[in-house]
């Protein structure tokens, strides 16, 4: 039997150009302890925090300034909140 404590359904998809010819596939769901994971065309993996200013951080995989960019821009378009 499953049984869980939890349910966050707010789980978010986004498939985008940002203008760079680069396509993005874009996975967005709450982080446990605050903010927000970001998984991008499953090779890396951020994290968002919208408090204090937009920031992102790089938790793992492919790390490049312009998948950084383009998140933030899908954050600053789509309003992301904590």
């Amino acid at each position: 039997m499953i049984k869980f404590d939890e349910c966050n359904l707010s789980n978010t998809f986004y498939i985008f150009e940002n203008g760079d010819g680069t396509k993005y596939t874009i996975h967005v769901m709450q982080a446990e302890y605050g903010g927000l994971y970001v998984i991008c065309n499953e090779s890396s993996l951020w994290r968002f925090h919208s408090k204090g200013g937009n920031e992102l951080k790089h938790l793992c995989g492919s790390n490049n300034q312009y998948t950084k960019k383009a998140i933030l821009q899908l954050a600053e378009l789509k309003g992301w909140v904590e």
